[in-house]
């Protein structure tokens, strides 16, 4: 049996709607917000080069003579590389404290998100989680427990057609005890019956919220190498299509 490493799983973690939702709308903002830090980063070191382009400029053009200017155009052209490159580097070093800030919180978004994302990996897994502990699911447990196929069928279709959750979830747990040669319906599809779609909608936040942080990790490693990486801008780009298709299905 493979061993499950109980130290890495986080506590404090509220595994509900309410919260994967939070996490989607939080991650989302912050992402957006990074983007817009980095676009404001990136529009002030385009006017920096600008700035430094135009004193460049500036200083071939007061060269009055073909010999001055030779050397007036070799001087501007070292130090606007000198320009550039130092602007750049300050830029990146100022702003590396906030934009370290926004990734981590990112980070703990798309940590959190992954540890949901463990227990609700199917739809089978979120409805054997409805109503843990709860006096009713017990009940109707211990009721259905000796139930035979034809019962536990109708208390299936019953569980369905009258969006009783706390039923549903007794059934798949009476069904999941059962050697799977005695089973009267396979658990899987049942439990994407009754939560298919909750299911679909709550990983594809989860699934997001991963995305927007590796979205800005990308994001920021570019603006700090002044270069994009192709393969990673390849891997994020068929995520997102991926996603988009994904979102495009459900609805």
């Amino acid at each position: 049996m493979p061993q499950v490493n109980f130290a890495t799983v986080p506590s404090g973690v509220s595994v509900t709607e309410a919260r994967i939702n939070e996490l989607s709308f939080t991650a989302g903002e912050t992402a957006a917000a990074f983007s817009r830090k980095l676009e404001s980063l990136a529009g002030t070191y385009a006017e920096a080069c600008d700035r430094y382009s135009r004193d460049a400029q500036g200083l071939i053009d007061s060269a009055t003579d073909p010999e001055t200017r030779s050397a007036a155009q070799n001087l501007a052209k070292r130090r606007l590389a000198q320009q550039v490159v130092s602007f750049r580097r300050t830029l990146v070093e100022s702003s590396q404290a906030d934009r370290a800030a926004v990734l981590a919180r990112l980070k703990a978004l798309a940590d959190e998100a992954e540890a949901v994302s463990a227990v609700c990996a199917s739809a089978t897994m979120m409805l054997g989680r409805v109503a843990l502990g709860e006096p009713r699911k017990t009940q109707l447990i211990e009721q259905l427990e000796e139930a035979g196929p034809t019962e536990l069928e109708t208390a299936a279709r019953m569980a369905i057609m009258s969006n009783d959750v706390v039923l549903a979830a007794a059934i798949a747990v009476v069904i999941d005890r059962r050697p799977r040669d005695c089973r009267p319906f396979a658990v899987g599809d049942f439990a994407q019956r009754v939560l298919g779609q909750v299911f679909e909608d709550a990983n594809r936040k989860l699934q997001g919220v991963a995305l927007a942080y590796r979205t800005a990790q990308a994001a920021n490693l570019e603006f700090e190498r002044g270069a994009p990486d192709p393969l990673t801008n390849l891997s994020l780009s068929l995520a997102r299509r991926a996603a988009a298709e994904a979102e495009g299905g459900a609805a």
